[in-house]
């Protein structure tokens, strides 16, 4: 007999004691099957893998407007490769092995120890208007049955009703998976051992259509189908507002709270700058990420809208001798749109939870209920950095989490409408570049990172009973990390960066297989920088060079530092315009920075390469001839070494960076060697060079 695992077995006690005591709606008779099998990729700190999904359930043969339409009972089986059950058992305290995986399928084999919860993207497609599914969490059991040493788990499920809005076709499609896996038994809690992945399909998938005819009678809205329906609704909600300018209305401004105002004064602003005042342009931006719970050991997604108004001071340099720096102050309201997420918890029952952030002011007092933005970066790019470091953005405000609809292992329990925590402060900070990195502006997107969101206990949860205390024992406490990326700042005013009217959603990217990869140019196509005058040339040239990255393998990436690396030459020349030829030693001097410029469609996408330093070693002549970017030391000031760049077109067909067209990179002021043609201030005139990456990197948007 399949031995199920004693976890499985509570939660499937639980739905059957709900089913029993009359928790579900009763199923038609006429019933019609539907289903289908979903292709996925899935990512996590295991890496990338492919995973398959076949999900089976009916639906009533026709439906009408108003009246609800409920799906049979949901099965579920997920197909996962064995490297990823064998990295799912390696979590768990002793890292015990896997038992085989491979070989011809055998119904006397063991099931491999490990379970999980699968919770699908499902959305709604009707013609009153698209929605959310609302499908359950579906607690998962490993089966004995092999497929080409594939693992399957499988469970079940049921879903709310749906009242149809208008008539024609209702549908239920997936573009998408969460699935956290775990070693059978282990203890939950903080720090308990598992896998998460989040899986992307190839392409949206119908799981099934009904036909739906015109109403016959006022529908009779229940307690039971009124919440399908508000979270149909929810994503059709647009949160875009203006925000009124300093002065419009009291609830709306710099904060002055001290906690608040102190992103303002630490640290410290330069000497030579003048502050102007002003009302500042109102935008809008949108953001999706993730939420790490530290006491639950999951992660849930998050998706808000930040309304902004900035600057409403703007400080530059005083004179043209003044610092290269600039500061913006800015005020804004983060609005959350209700947002599903799924953790382990009451009993390592799968628990999917709407919740959303409320911006609250300061406690006990009467200011805004705005928090404060503030933005440093660089006058000029082209200046060079001489008082700071790294561009940056930090946001801070005070929130509280309101706790929605909860279901347990897809049992719905009554929070009431006041179930939230005291308030708390959040603090977000966002890196927007150096001249090694490359730097980005502000108002085109960033990563915003919340080291530690400090949850307080929740109050005010549960109807009959106070249920406050489990939710606090969930997820309650202090080391919670926030990643969310935002996408265009939008300004509803002007239509500036908005996509019909409203914020665009984040630009991110995917890398697979990532790894390591030494991205090595092809034999023939040697790396050149050259610069033509007449008939004179002059040319820098390595027959061999290497670029190391380290990419890691996920969805959701920024494009921005994709990934980290260094660089290696052979085989280098130094021609002058007298056509010598100098042999040369070359180096990279710090870091190389990965990013994506824009996405030129065809599969091709371009690429910079940021952060290029090479000094190179001329033995026969004694000097030092250094390849570099370069940057004005101030308004009629030197020019100075920088890092450079070098830019080219990736493929993903051929898997192929070349590089074409001009460069940002000139013999460095540093430079000893003094050959003609090679002077300092010397531009090139174009770039040359492919380079292959293997293993072949597939970088494509979303």
């Amino acid at each position: 007999m399949q031995r199920m695992s004693r976890t499985v077995a509570r939660i499937a006690a639980v739905a059957i004691v709900a089913v029993g005591g009359g928790a579900l709606t009763a199923v038609p008779p006429a019933m019609a099957d539907i289903g289908a099998d979903v292709r996925l990729t899935c990512s996590g700190k295991s890496g990338t893998h492919e995973v398959r999904l076949r999900v089976d359930s009916n639906v009533p043969s026709t439906a009408t407007v108003g009246q609800p339409v409920q799906l049979g009972t949901i099965k579920v089986d997920v197909t996962v490769p064995a490297e990823l059950v064998k990295g799912v058992l390696a979590t768990a305290p002793g890292g015990a092995p896997a038992p085989p995986v491979t070989g011809a399928p055998s119904t006397d084999a063991p099931s491999p120890a490990i379970g999980g919860v699968a919770e699908m993207q499902v959305a709604l497609r009707q013609p009153g208007g698209d929605g959310r599914g609302g499908w359950p969490a579906f607690a998962l059991a490993a089966t004995s049955a092999r497929d080409g040493g594939n693992v399957h788990l499988t469970g079940s499920g049921v879903a709310p009703p749906v009242v149809p809005q208008a008539p024609g076709g209702l549908s239920w499609t997936t573009h998408g998976l969460d699935l956290s896996l775990v070693p059978e038994d282990v203890a939950t809690g903080a720090g308990a051992a598992g896998l998460a992945l989040r899986c992307a399909a190839e392409k949206e998938t119908v799981l099934g259509t009904v036909r739906v005819g015109s109403e016959t009678r006022s529908p009779t809205r229940s307690a039971l189908t009124a919440p399908s329906t508000q979270a149909a609704a929810a994503p059709e909600e647009n949160l875009c507002e203006v925000l009124p300018a300093p002065g419009e209305d009291p609830r709306y401004g710099i904060n002055n709270d001290a906690a608040l105002h102190e992103i303002f004064d630490n640290p410290e602003r330069p000497d030579g700058l003048r502050g102007v005042d002003g009302e500042g342009i109102p935008q809008c931006v949108k953001a999706v990420g993730f939420v790490n719970i530290k006491k639950a050991g999951n992660a849930v997604p998050v998706a808000v809208e930040n309304l902004i108004r900035a600057p409403t001071t703007d400080y530059k340099p005083a004179s043209v001798f003044g610092p290269n720096y600039r500061e913006l102050w800015g005020y804004f309201i983060n609005r959350s749109y209700p947002t599903p997420g799924t953790v382990l918890g009451f009993g390592f029952m799968p628990t999917r939870a709407v919740a959303e952030t409320i911006q609250i002011g300061a406690s006990g007092k009467d200011g805004p209920i705005t928090g404060n933005l503030r933005i440093r970066a660089l006058n000029n790019q082209r200046y060079a950095a001489n008082v700071l470091k790294d561009s940056e953005l930090r946001a801070r405000s005070y929130v509280r989490i309101k706790a929605g609809e909860v279901e347990v292992n897809g049992l719905p329990i009554d929070l009431g409408d006041k179930c939230m925590t005291s308030p708390t402060l959040f603090t977000g900070d966002a890196f927007l570049g150096n001249h090694r990195t490359g730097v980005a502006s502000y108002d085109f997107g960033q990563t915003l990172i919340v080291q530690d969101l400090k949850i307080p206990a929740f109050s005010g949860c549960g109807v009959t009973e106070d249920l406050s205390p489990l939710l606090t024992a969930s997820v309650s406490g202090s080391g919670n990390y926030v990643n969310a990326e935002a996408g265009l700042w939008c300004n509803p005013v002007t239509g500036q960066n908005c996509v019909d009217g409203v914020a665009p959603p984040p630009e991110t990217w995917t890398v697979n297989p990532g790894g390591e990869i030494v991205a090595t140019t092809k034999p023939g196509k040697p790396f050149v920088l050259e610069r033509k005058i007449g008939t004179r040339r002059n040319e820098f040239r390595c027959k061999s060079m290497a670029m190391r990255f380290d990419m890691e393998a996920r969805h959701w990436q920024s494009r921005y530092r994709l990934a980290k690396g260094s660089l290696s030459a052979e085989g280098c020349t130094v021609t002058d315009y007298n056509g010598i030829v100098h042999p040369i030693k070359v180096t990279q001097e710090g870091s190389l920075w990965l990013n994506v410029a824009t996405d030129k469609g065809g599969g091709q996408v371009a690429l910079t390469v940021n952060g290029v330093v090479l000094n190179g070693r001329v033995d026969d002549a004694n000097c030092s001839l250094r390849i570099s970017g370069g940057l004005t030391e101030r308004f009629f000031g030197p020019t100075v070494e920088g890092p450079g760049t070098i830019s080219g077109i990736y493929d993903n067909a051929t898997h192929t960076l070349s590089l074409a067209g001009l460069t940002s990179l000139i013999p460095s002021p540093k430079s000893t060697c003094r050959f003609p043609g090679f002077d300092y201030g010397t531009v090139f005139s174009g770039q040359e060079g492919d380079f292959v990456f293997p293993p072949g990197q597939k970088i494509t948007h979303p």
